[in-house]
Order: structure tokens, then sequence, then C-alpha cells
């Protein structure tokens, strides 16, 4: 269990990581009374407030919210206690790091209200093209690379613990600094061309790529430790999670050859990283079937009832349906971001269960037993489950990414449908994340070692 500051720094980065979902939450409030009879006209709405609305929204409840609970894994799987040297530079880096986190978030939110700046809806990191607004990414990526090097400082205390997951550790750190450095050399290659749709694009285009390696090594170390909170037994040999985070690192330097290769701006640098995606292919199968076949080894005693058992099961259908519709999209309908959406959503439902049965416990707020725990994930899950077949059927039909409203003819029954249940779906994930911020943010800001 974390100790001393060790406790304090994870439930901070968790506070982040939840009061970030719960602000995208207020923005996507926001976004609908903006568009909503009466009060688009009636209220001062800023410039393009929609769009850069949707982009801070977006923001937050992706990448803030996987980056925070990054920092958070790395405060609880490699915490302050060796030595007190090292646990007061260690401690120093990590108070560096939260404060950096808070100001990138913070820098983030201003732009959105300012009667400035261009909105930029580019893929993997949208952008409000603002000064104030690049300064808080900076800032957030400045802030967990300081987290990354502080695990890699206490290296010989992370692979001497006990957890087996440390390779995955270590790999999404390596992961993360290679996604550092290809924007940095992204940025290097763009300093002439004008700041637009097109410099965000190659700017975030490869380190995007390389930042999926980071979620999908955090989702598999996240399931690893679900697996173990729920069965008492570890997911797979320490060989295996080596063998994953070799190929994952492996592909993450493939990546960043590429730099090497093409220019950034090069059609065939775009190509190269988006048939990069088959490659990610073979440790996603490797995760899966490793999943699999441990929940089929306990099926006797999984607990739809048990938060842990639960989350654990409905990511790995959710996450498996979005990989596999990712062999079917072409970048021009909805079916990509029903892709994306899924594997979005099995990283979010194992981050969900991580903070019931481990950040929570491991800060002493552990939840007692509801029913209410199990309704929000499964209100989540098949939500989002039915937003992203829908969204996919929609995208077959033509829908467009990108715009509002249904993006197809809606006379046809078909079409009815597949807009109709990407809106319920949409509604009871909205409703499944709303409940599970609420019983978060009530469980941080309780006193410790008391049952709610």
């Amino acid at each position: 269990m974390p100790l001393g500051h060790s406790r304090r720094q994870l439930w901070q980065w968790s506070a982040l990581a939840v009061v970030s979902l719960a602000i995208a939450g207020v923005f996507a409030g926001l976004l609908v009374l903006s568009r909503a009879p009466g009060t688009s006209e009636s209220v001062p709405w800023p410039e393009d407030f929609f769009q850069k609305g949707l982009i801070v929204h977006v923001s937050l409840s992706f990448v803030v919210w996987f980056l925070a609970v990054f920092g958070a894994l790395n405060t609880a799987m490699a915490p302050q206690i060796n030595g007190h040297s090292q646990s007061h530079i260690g401690n120093f880096m990590e108070r560096i790091s939260i404060l950096l986190f808070t100001a990138g978030i913070i820098l983030i939110l201003i732009p959105a209200f300012r009667n400035q700046g261009t909105p930029s809806l580019n893929n993997y990191i949208p952008v409000i093209i603002d000064p104030l607004y690049y300064w808080g990414l900076f800032l957030l990526a400045l802030g967990i690379l300081i987290s990354v090097i502080r695990v890699f400082k206490d290296l010989n205390g992370v692979v001497g613990q006990s957890m087996d997951e440390w390779p995955l550790l270590i790999c999404a750190g390596l992961l993360y600094v290679t996604a550092f450095v290809a924007t940095g050399m992204s940025a290097e290659q763009l300093q002439a061309q004008p700041v637009n749709y097109d410099y965000n694009e190659s700017l975030f285009w490869g380190a995007g790529h390389i930042l999926q390696l980071v979620n999908v090594t955090l989702f598999l170390i996240a399931s690893s430790i679900l697996y173990r909170q729920t069965f008492k037994t570890s997911l797979a040999g320490r060989a295996f999670f080596i063998w994953t985070s070799s190929i994952l690192v492996f592909l993450g330097l493939m990546g960043l050859s590429l730099f090497g290769i093409f220019e950034v701006e090069d059609p065939r640098h775009f190509s190269a990283f988006t048939k990069l995606k088959y490659a990610l292919g073979v440790p996603v199968l490797m995760m899966v079937a490793a999943l699999v076949t441990g929940l089929w080894r306990q099926r006797t005693k999984i607990s739809w009832l048990d938060p842990a058992s639960l989350s654990l099961a409905s990511a790995l259908v959710v996450f498996g349906i979005g990989t596999l519709l990712g062999f079917f999209v072409d970048g021009h309908d909805t079916r990509t971001p029903a892709h994306y959406h899924g594997l979005i959503s099995g990283i979010n439902l194992v981050f969900v269960g991580l903070f019931y049965v481990w950040f929570l416990p491991l800060l002493g707020r552990p939840l007692k037993p509801s029913k209410l725990l199990p309704v929000q994930i499964i209100l989540y899950a098949g939500g989002q489950l039915l937003f992203v077949i829908g969204m996919f059927a929609a995208g077959g039909m033509g829908a467009s990414r990108k715009i509002m409203g249904a993006g197809i003819d809606v006379d046809s029954f078909s079409a009815i449908f597949a807009t109709g249940l990407r809106d319920l779906g949409g509604g009871l994930a909205i409703l499944g994340g709303v409940l599970f911020v609420v019983i978060a943010l009530k469980s941080l800001f309780r006193p410790a070692n008391t049952m709610p």
C-alpha cells in the first residue's frame, strides 16, 4: 500500500482523473445548451463555442483522464518507500508532476471561453489554436513525463517488487517517452508551416498512434490487477508480461523510426502509421487471449455483482468488438469513431473497476458492497455497446464524421433504427458515466478509513 506522501499523491492523481471527467460532463451540458432553442440565442456564447467546447470535452474525457490514471498507476505501483533521500527526491518530482498537470488542465479550459482562437478537430488530440491551449497540452505532457522519469529513477525498487505487472509499467513509460519525442520531432519539422488543421494533424498523427500503444498497455495493467484482485491469482506469468511489453516497445520504436524515413507531411508518413495498427494486432490478440483464457479458467468464480469481475468481463466484450470494427473502417464515416469508442470504452471500464477495487481501498476509502456499482457498470457498458453498434451501422449507411445531426437520410427504417440505437446507447452510457463520477467523488472527498 502507498504510504505517506505516496498515498497523498495517489489521492491527487485520482482526484484529477475524476474531476476531469466531471468537468467534461459540464462541457457536454454546455454544448447541448449552446444549440438548444432559447438558450442558444439568449446566452452570449463565445465565438465558435460548440466546436471549442467539443474539443475541451474530448480532451478532458479522453486525454486528461487517461494520463491522470497513468500518473495514479505510476504512484501506486512505484510508491516512495526506498529510503529517505530517494523518497525526498521522488516526492519532489511527484509534487512538480501533479502541479504541472493541474496547471495544464486549467490552461486548456480557458480558450473555450475566449473570442479568439480557431478550433481544429484533427485526429487523436484535437486543438484550439490558441497559445494557452498549446501551453496547457505541453504542461500536461511534461507533468506525466516527470512522473515517468520518477518511476525510472526508482527502477530497482519497481523491478524488485512482487507485482507481476512491473514490465508493463516500464513499457508504458518507455512508450510515453517515445510519443513525447515523436511530438518534438514533428514540431521541429513543422516550424515553417502555418498553424492550422493540417499542422495539428501532422503534429499529432505519429505521436497519437504511439500513444495508442500506451493506452493498450494501461488496459493490460488494469486488467491484470483486476484479475488478481478478483481471483487472488495472476492473470499470466511474468514471462508473458515481459514478452508483451517487448513487442509493444518494439512497435513504438518502429513508429519513431518512421520519422527518419518520411517527412511528417508526406502522405506515406500517414499511411505507414495507419498500417502500424495491423502490427498492433499481435499484442492485442495476446492480451485478449490471456483474458479470455483466464476468465474461462475462473468461470465458476465469476460474480456478476462483483465490480472487478463485471468491469473486467464487460471491458473485454466492448474492447474486443471495438478491435474487430477497426478492420472495417476507412476514416470517412462514423464507423471510424465507432471503432475508437469501442476501444476507449473498454479501457474506461477497466479503469472504473480499478477505482472501485484498488485505488479507493489503497486510499483507505473502500466502497461498501452495493447494487449501485454493478448497475453503474452495466449501464455504461451496455450503453456504449449499443452506441458503438448504432454508430457503426449508421456509418455503413454513409453517416459522415464530425457533423451535427444524424448525418444520413433517416427516412428508411434501417437508418431510424441505427440512429435510435446509437442515441439510446449514448444516453445510457452518459447515465452510467455520471454515476461513476458521483460515486468516485463522494468516496474521494470523504474521510479515509471509514465506510460510506
